[in-house]
């Protein structure tokens, strides 16, 4: 029997969308949410995030309140709680009483599942804290959260799909080990988000029906904003002489030319985009004195549609985070008017108020012109390119914008216009992005220059010299092509599979894999996560494929 025949018969099958996660009617085509076509959803091992979430007080609510009034304040509180759980990339698995279990890595994918329900966690003890202040009730939430291997399909008499297996139950107990307004982890969690997230240890917990006790911390705040991931330091770039050659000659020729340039970096996840886009912007800054600029398009938790250039320029122009409106249009009149001043006696005032209130608008703050999103578009990009040209008139500009496959339209378009515009200065901007951003957009032609240059795994070479640099010592050739064949040459990959080894904190001593090449079958679940993610990527067809291929082998 073939494969397909074969989970057909078991009957465990469900339509799910792949985009928003929302479960549709046996053979449904399309996804009645969001219009995205479906995939069939068969039982599959996947490493999933758990957050498991239990009301404090609703007990105490119900003995003195009206059953319909409890009702409907449970309801109005779990409708924003699901709220949060979504807008972090998480599925709201069930709700029983006054607990919520939802899921993160399931039945979409996400390379950071992890540190999104933990966010998500810390985000819903904010919306509970606001909640009170609404409601007039004292009501607290303890949550959990727990990462590791599940099995996920539908259940046959509910046809609905969840996960099983001991992740689950270990969230429940761990929950209910955690005081009122926490959100306790479990040790994959904190493994995988304590570089992003900062903890607290809270000790061995002796969760109910485990033989061995559970390591747990106490999550407090992001130390990163989402998106970032922590870079090992000390670690030479390497492997990457031939593209540094490549992107230094054509900053090179920009800069001396005086013609915008625009690099477009493109490639998968840990090939070492952004780590390229440093190197390339360190050396023009060093030989060529340019001012260097730093955004990031950040994958949820904005509501800043232009937050990358924002993110790049608030530093420059003296803005602080929290200012209000009014304190930020004054700083900006300040620093644009003596940007625009330069070479000359004074700014013309008028531009210099019709730049301040276009950047305004990328801040985030409400545009003071009037008019509708073209309209608003339009301000905010010849103020750009004012202040950009200005700029660049004095020192050279690199502009580096990461992951802009998260941006908004918006954004994309920006780009293009501000282009049109600055064609004849010394302006480069590094871009960083996956390769599915092509399937949306492609950087406009204009007379200045552009560049598009697809990253390659490392070859192994390039390996080995990472696995120098990460283990601080000479390698074994069988060593490096073990790891070269375990990787692919995903610089990321490396790194994570050298922390497998050693622990993702060991010194730079001389590492085990100097001693040894081999190391264990299972890939760590920060990897499992990124290859379920990419997975999930894939049109239905080339997954279901795939899938049926991996039973023959690599």
């Amino acid at each position: 029997m073939c494969l397909e025949r074969a989970v057909h018969s078991v009957g465990f099958r469900s339509m799910v969308c792949s985009a928003c996660g929302a479960e549709a009617a046996l053979g449904a085509r399309f996804c009645a949410s969001c219009g995205q076509s479906l995939l069939i959803l068969d039982d599959e091992r996947r490493v999933v995030t758990v957050l498991f979430a239990d009301i404090v007080g609703f007990t105490t609510l119900s003995e003195h309140l009206d059953p319909e009034l409890v009702k409907n304040l449970v309801d109005r509180c779990f409708n924003r709680l699901a709220q949060d759980v979504t807008a972090f990339g998480g599925r709201v698995d069930k709700i029983i009483g006054d607990a919520m279990v939802a899921l993160f890595g399931a039945p979409v994918a996400h390379e950071d599942d992890a540190e999104r329900a933990v966010r998500a966690a810390l985000r819903m003890q904010e919306t509970v804290c606001a909640e009170v202040e609404a409601i007039g009730h004292d009501v607290e939430i303890r949550i959990a959260v727990n990462t590791g291997e599940v099995l996920v399909g539908a259940m046959g008499a509910a046809g609905s799909v969840t996960a099983m297996g001991d992740v689950v139950n270990t969230a429940s107990r761990l929950q209910e080990a955690a005081g009122a307004g926490e959100v306790v982890v479990g040790p994959a969690t904190y493994a995988a988000t304590h570089r992003t997230i900062a903890y607290e240890a809270r000790g061995l917990i002796a969760a109910k029906g485990r033989g061995e006790p559970v390591e747990t911390w106490r999550a407090i705040s992001p130390v990163l904003p989402p998106g970032y991931r922590a870079r090992r330091e000390g670690v030479h770039l390497v492997g990457r002489d031939h593209e540094m050659g490549i992107l230094q000659h054509a900053v090179q020729t920009s800069i001396t030319h005086q013609r915008a340039l625009l690099v477009l970096l493109l490639g998968d996840v840990g090939l070492g985009k952004s780590r390229l886009s440093d190197e390339v912007a360190s050396r023009a800054a060093a030989d060529h004195r340019a001012v260097v600029r730093e955004g990031r398009c950040v994958p949820y938790g904005e509501a800043n549609v232009w937050w990358p250039v924002a993110d790049a320029l608030r530093g420059a122009l003296g803005l602080e985070e929290g200012d209000d409106r009014e304190r930020s249009l004054e700083t900006l009149r300040q620093q644009v008017a003596t940007t625009l001043a330069a070479g000359q006696d004074e700014a013309d005032p008028a531009e210099v108020e019709r730049t301040a209130e276009g950047l305004l608008a990328m801040m985030g703050y409400d545009p003071l012109v009037e008019g509708d999103a073209a309209a608003v578009r339009h301000h905010a990009a010849r103020a750009l390119s004012t202040y950009s040209e200005a700029t660049a008139r004095r020192r050279p500009l690199v502009l580096q914008i990461s992951d802009l496959h998260f941006a908004d339209d918006v954004v994309l378009h920006l780009i293009d216009d501000v282009f049109e515009r600055i064609h004849h200065l010394p302006v480069v901007v590094l871009v960083t992005a996956r390769s599915i951003l092509l399937e949306r957009w492609n950087p406009r032609p204009g007379r200045h220059n552009s560049l598009v240059f697809h990253l390659d795994p490392l070859d192994l070479e390039g390996t080995g010299q990472l696995l120098e640099a990460l283990s601080g010592g000479p390698v074994a050739e069988e060593v490096t092509a073990a790891f070269h064949d375990r990787s692919g040459g995903n610089p990321f990959y490396v790194e994570e599979l050298v922390a497998l080894l050693d622990g993702p904190d060991a010194p730079s001593a001389p590492s085990r894999l100097t001693r040894a090449a081999a190391f264990p079958e299972a890939l760590p679940d920060t990897l499992r996560g990124l290859v379920a993610a990419r997975l999930d990527d894939l049109a239905p067809s080339v997954r279901s494929v795939l899938q049926d291929a991996a039973v023959l082998g690599s």
